[in-house]
């Protein structure tokens, strides 16, 4: 939050799709029936910094872990972050077109969620150099993508 007073997150979807529907995704994910997906934008003071693609499996959301289905404004990280449950198998960052983009495998109490991020122009993240070993980086394809191969 250095950056600004304020963050707010606009959902653009918010549902339920299906295995099929997920493309290359489901690669990265244990089969499922169903998998709960949620496309937001997120501003700071009102200026578009991030699109974020969260994927979560249906098993992952069981007990207290139903609430990621009610998030709507609320950022995902201040879900996430609010205890020690959270682990992360792999963090890909890299380039979509001309953006910065970043994936990740989380675990919330050891089951598992997908993150994709993409940095509008106008995020911090161009203003200071949050990627400064560029030479390992991936092309991480948003929707529907393979896992990228990183040089």
């Amino acid at each position: 939050k250095p950056y600004c007073q304020t963050v707010t997150v606009e959902p653009q979807r918010q549902q339920f799709i299906t295995q099929q529907a997920l493309g290359d995704e489901q690669e990265l994910l244990p089969a499922s029936q169903r998998y709960w997906l949620r496309e937001v934008r997120m501003f700071g003071d009102g200026v578009p910094w991030l699109e974020g693609r969260t994927v979560i499996p249906e098993q992952t959301l069981s007990g207290p872990d139903r609430g990621l289905l009610d998030l709507n404004t609320t950022p995902l990280g201040r879900y996430l972050f609010k205890d020690n449950r959270l682990t992360r198998d792999y963090i890909q960052i890299g380039r979509q077109g001309e953006l910065w983009a970043r994936r990740s495998l989380l675990r919330l109490s050891g089951n598992p969620l997908l993150l994709t991020e993409v940095f509008l122009p106008a995020s911090p993240v161009y203003q200071i150099d949050l990627f400064p070993n560029r030479s390992s980086l991936c092309e991480v394809k948003v929707h529907g993508a393979q896992q990228p191969k990183c040089t």
